[in-house]
């Protein structure tokens, strides 16, 4: 009976075994996964940020930057010039800073638009460049920020002396990109002049005619005599213009050189304040607009 029952029992051992443990592979292909999906959303936001246009804001000084050497001014006439340079590119596609200084070279005071600032690979903005260039003082106001630098905006060279500057952010509603006026007080002959440097908007109407009347308040508000130099993306069929070129005391000298013969344009010189010598137009393709400059002198008491 014992020996049955030892029989008996020994059929009934259980033998346990230890199962497997799962594999670890499909966890670590999770995070894997898990961390691809974090280092895209952390690398789409950055560009983002970057991609954005942000405004420079106001600014103001009393001086511009310095060449090694500088010119200064002596003549008894006053030669002033607005440039689009187009980010140095001309009409062929290529990009070249010389022939602009070319351009410009010779005037007193020049005010520039679509001037590329500093950026990766390039120390200087495109007025420090022309500046030293031409041994001329100058100053870059940048419109707005956009990858973490100052890509876009206006500059001024002068060899009149400045005694100081401000730069105006203009409004922005609907156009895409930000704009900004300079307002520059310099002296010629030891007299006080106020000259406008601009640059309007060209994406939307209503934009651009807010800016005008914005900048062409300023102008007609300044103590003469005033000058406003600037690619105004307006000819003088648009109302605001021509309000404004029917204005008491101002006057456009590129009219009254060429009269009737004055090309339809968008880049201006008008002036309060200080009498016509000479103006002209020079399109040689350094970029896509043409270069307007005028001579002008202190009227005869």
């Amino acid at each position: 009976m014992n020996a049955r029952h030892t029989s008996t029992a020994s059929s009934h051992v259980v033998h346990h075994s230890h199962a497997a443990p799962p594999s670890a592979a499909p966890v670590s292909a999770r995070r894997r996964w898990r961390r691809t999906v974090v280092s895209s959303a952390i690398v789409a936001a950055i560009v983002y940020q970057g991609s954005l246009r942000r405004p420079t804001g106001p600014d103001a000084g009393i001086r511009f930057h310095v060449p090694a050497v500088a010119a200064q001014d002596s003549d008894d006439t006053l030669r002033v010039g607005t440039f689009n340079i187009h980010g140095g590119k001309g009409v062929d596609g290529v990009r070249d800073l010389t022939r602009i200084a070319k351009t410009l070279r010779g005037l007193d005071f020049a005010g520039l638009n679509e001037v590329h600032g500093a950026a990766p690979f390039r120390d200087d903005d495109q007025a420090a460049a022309l500046g030293q260039q031409l041994g001329m003082p100058w100053l870059y106001a940048p419109t707005e920020q956009r990858w973490w630098c100052d890509p876009f905006g206006n500059g001024a060279l002068s060899n009149l002396p400045v005694t100081s500057w401000q730069r105006i952010p203009l409004a922005r509603t609907h156009g895409k990109s930000y704009r900004n006026a300079v307002l520059v007080r310099a002296e010629h002959q030891g007299k006080p002049v106020n000259i406008v440097v601009t640059h309007l908007d060209r994406s939307d109407d209503r934009e651009r005619a807010e800016q005008l009347r914005t900048v062409g308040e300023l102008f007609l508000a300044l103590e003469s005599p005033a000058i406003l130099l600037g690619d105004l993306n307006t000819d003088d069929t648009e109302p605001a213009l021509r309000k404004l070129l029917d204005a008491p005391g101002v006057h456009d000298p590129l009219r009254d050189r060429l009269g009737d013969a004055a090309p339809r344009r968008i880049d201006w010189i008008l002036v309060r304040g200080l009498e016509t010598i000479d103006a002209g137009i020079v399109n040689r393709g350094d970029s896509d607009h043409p270069h307007v400059w005028a001579e002008l002198a202190w009227p005869e008491e």
